[in-house]
């Protein structure tokens, strides 16, 4: 499966158009291929997160002393963006905050229900303060999906007794029943709407520790150097909560050691959505070609499917590029990329 997950990212990789590494195309030729290619939009309502996780930088980055929301016209930019080319793909609030942290989320996730009709709503949330109430608000806005982490004490990760008390206090305060879902590990949360699934974290290098660009260290990856090919500047489109466009969603903002992974600020008067996409194309070229990655992206462990397998060669692209049946190529090679994608 791997084999040809690595083959079809690598068919996918060598056909795609060169308008995607350019900085130069025009506002439609942009908007075309961000309406084609990007499956995912993710940003933070504001930056608060209650808790400091051991593998998370917010264990050393301040995120609770106070709290600073993204701005109205920040929000209505992206939404207004999204809205124009009826964007229908998943519109994500997750990055290093917890949204349900403030109100205003909710009322923005309702504007965006009803200005991207055809999107998929996505909250990533470590639960802490869901309970009926605001269960009901996510309901009404009709939000395709709801993903919760169960956090339990560093150490007690695996303890059956932490795991039973914090599932019953959960249950207590939102209303859901947790069943597990083949794994003790994983539950479907019912008695909802929504599509409500938790899962009970455990960090660990075996079990696939991000460094966050390096923010984090992993013992174990001392030596690694990350080679494979990342589609992630292609298909994902992230936005902090100050407007910062970001590399991908394991950098941040805030992180002096990440400002080489700011690529734009929608901010900016007359900066959009789509010019931060533009903006992206030489990382995106970056991070498809042969060879080492450098920077953030050196101790890169995410979906690495091993040296060079998945890059763009320019001689092979070239060469499919002038073959006249793979033009039409590109809205197969899309869903060989949302598959695998899907299987991460």
């Amino acid at each position: 499966m791997r084999v040809m997950r690595n083959l079809g990212k690598s068919f996918v990789a060598n056909t795609l158009p060169a308008d995607l590494f350019r900085a130069d195309i025009d506002d439609e030729t942009v908007r075309g291929l961000f309406r084609r290619y990007v499956r995912q939009v993710e940003i933070e309502n504001h930056n608060y997160c209650n808790r400091t996780c051991s593998f998370c930088p917010n264990a050393q980055l301040d995120r609770r002393s106070t709290t600073q929301l993204m701005t109205d016209e920040l929000f209505e930019k992206i939404l207004s963006a999204l809205e124009g080319i009826r964007y229908d793909q998943m519109f994500i609030w997750a990055r290093y905050h917890e949204p349900m942290a403030h109100p205003s989320f909710f009322d923005r996730l309702a504007e965006a229900r009803r200005r991207l009709p055809h999107a998929q709503l996505v909250v990533i949330s470590n639960g802490d303060y869901l309970d009926r109430a605001k269960l009901e608000l996510l309901e009404a806005s009709k939000l395709d999906r709801l993903w919760l982490n169960l956090y339990l004490p560093d150490g007690k990760e695996r303890d059956p007794g932490e795991l039973d008390r914090a599932l019953r206090q959960f249950q207590a305060r939102t209303g859901l029943v947790c069943v597990e879902d083949g794994s003790k590990w994983q539950y479907n949360c019912e008695g909802t709407t929504v599509c409500a699934t938790m899962g009970v974290p455990h960090y660990s290098y075996a079990t696939g520790i991000s460094t966050r660009g390096g923010l984090v260290t992993v013992p174990e990856l001392g030596a690694y150097q990350r080679r494979a090919a990342c589609f992630r500047p292609l298909h994902s489109v992230v936005v902090d909560f100050n407007g910062k466009g970001m590399l991908c969603c394991e950098v941040r903002s805030d992180a002096p050691e990440h400002a080489t992974a700011v690529i734009g600020d929608l901010s900016r008067p007359g900066y959009s959505l789509f010019d931060f996409y533009r903006d992206l194309a030489p990382a995106r070229l970056a991070l498809v070609s042969p060879g080492p990655k450098t920077g953030v992206c050196r101790t890169c462990t995410s979906v690495d499917g091993g040296p060079d397998r998945t890059a763009r060669r320019p001689a092979v692209a070239s060469v499919l590029g002038r073959i006249q049946p793979l033009t039409l190529v590109g809205e197969w090679g899309t869903k060989l990329e949302r598959a695998a994608h899907r299987r991460k």
